[in-house]
């Protein structure tokens, strides 16, 4: 990634120019994760010493323009349509006169807290809370009725399950065989069409929300805007996986009949419940296919990660919650292997320390004040990542042969091979996935990756 006080340098300069008037940087920093992209939080200062608070927003590594370009014309287009957003200052995506060389936009701050474990405890934001589920329902509403016309160019989603083959083929293709149970299950309960598609955010979720102590303060990261049926925006919005933990299901703040109360009162049509469930189950898939694509993004070179590898293993969280909207498992407090005594392999003829103790003293270097407390944030969180990452290894060492031996017979049991004719027999119809022994086999191997990839995640609340 640029350097933060560089990309800040050179934004600092297109201003003046623009503007006609010095401005200088203050202070540059890189925001911490966001996979995607880069982000920079900018302080400049202008000739009467007025301090102006920017943020910007870069892909260094796209082909394209990332997707900006389409984002600043909606961006525009939703302020003219009552939705808080940020105001756009500078924009560039090609040619000789940008001064990155790579795709931006340049916006004003606007305070707020993202992060959405704080928003979900701290007590600074109990009233934005309580004003959650209702504002975001009003804001979605207003968010459909911007005006498509501004924003030409955007994709439309007419068919949901074949635009996630679209959009993600590779990943698709390789889908594990929880993933595969929902989207056979999405294709069998079509919901009946929204009154009209619209402009739809596409990540409308906690994480991608500015939160101030009175609520909603600006809605962000509008990458994956496009047109298509509205209820996608409210489902993605009660993803179980955008309630980080919280025990209600939208954003883990609220209920259901309240945002879709809210949205009505702007929208003039009320979704129903069963529709919005379609869509949270079609969420959690698209999740599944997105945490692949990240990891690919590792595995591929394109951007070597600890994040995005770690991203991969997530995918057997969205295939618990996908068979937990399937009505096959119930959330359970299941230990951790790390804490249950599973007994070590032999590991002869190495001696000690065994490579288990060998990754736990890793892990817990990783987690120590010494080694975090100078880090900064970016830093910091990837150092916590990769703590997470150890521990994945040291469960798999644990259960990993064990586990592989099972599942290998349970899928003898079925006549398929491996994971990968698994799926494909539940394409084909070769195996139903209706069967009981079949879907038997199905959550043991879910169950098999999530205990291995994060025990903690079968007692999240699932309402």
């Amino acid at each position: 990634m640029p350097e933060a006080q560089d990309v800040a340098a050179r934004v600092a300069g297109r201003l003046a120019s623009k503007r006609g008037t010095p401005v200088s940087v203050v202070s540059a920093r890189q925001l911490p994760a966001g996979a995607s992209r880069a982000t920079y939080a900018v302080d400049l200062v202008d000739a009467d010493g007025r301090i102006e608070q920017v943020i910007v927003r870069a892909v260094p590594s796209a082909a394209d323009d990332g997707g900006l370009a389409d984002e600043a014309k909606v961006l525009r287009a939703a302020a003219d349509a009552g939705v808080p957003v940020p105001r756009i200052l500078d924009a560039a995506f090609g040619g000789a006169d940008n001064p990155l060389g790579f795709p931006y936009l340049a916006m004003e701050f606007i305070a707020g807290e993202s992060i959405p474990r704080r928003i979900l405890r701290d007590g600074a934001h109990a009233t934005a809370r309580e004003r959650f589920v209702e504002q975001c329902g009003r804001i979605l509403a207003r968010v459909h009725q911007i005006d498509a016309v501004e924003a030409p160019g955007l994709t439309e989603l007419t068919d949901p399950v074949e635009g996630l083959r679209q959009l993600f083929p590779r990943e698709f293709d390789a889908m594990p065989a929880g993933l595969v149970l929902a989207v056979r299950w999405l294709r069998d309960n079509p919901p009946a069409p929204s009154p009209k598609t619209c402009v739809v955010h596409g990540d409308f979720r906690l994480g991608n929300l500015l939160i101030d102590a009175e609520g909603v303060a600006a809605v962000l990261d509008w990458e994956l805007v496009h047109i298509g049926d509205p209820i996608e925006d409210l489902g993605w919005l009660c993803a179980k996986a955008w309630r980080f933990g919280g025990a209600a299901p939208v954003a883990g703040m609220g209920e259901r009949a309240a945002l879709l109360d809210a949205y009505a009162e702007i929208a003039g049509w009320r979704p129903d419940e069963e529709t919005l469930r379609w869509w949270e189950l079609y969420a959690t898939v698209k999740w599944g296919l997105i945490c692949a694509v990240q990891a690919n993004r590792h595995l591929d070179g394109v951007e070597r990660s600890v994040e995005l590898a770690a991203i991969g293993r997530r995918s057997a969280e969205q295939e618990f919650d996908a068979l937990l909207d399937l009505g096959l498992v119930s959330p359970e407090m299941v230990e951790d292997p790390l804490a249950a005594g599973v007994a070590a392999p032999d590991e002869a003829p190495h001696g000690e320390p065994s490579s288990l103790e060998l990754l736990e003293a890793v892990a817990g270097f990783l987690r120590s004040d010494s080694v975090t407390a100078e880090m900064s944030p970016q830093v910091r969180f990837h150092t916590r990542v990769a703590g997470n990452v150890v521990d994945v290894v040291r469960r798999q060492i644990l259960l990993g042969p064990r586990q592989a031996a099972e599942s290998a017979a349970r899928l003898a049991a079925l006549g398929v091979a491996d994971q990968r004719a698994l799926c494909d027999a539940l394409w084909s119809g070769e195996l139903d996935a209706a069967d009981e022994k079949v879907r038997d086999a199905v959550v043991a191997d879910v169950r098999a990756r999530l205990l291995v990839a994060n025990p903690r995640y079968f007692a999240v609340p699932h309402p």
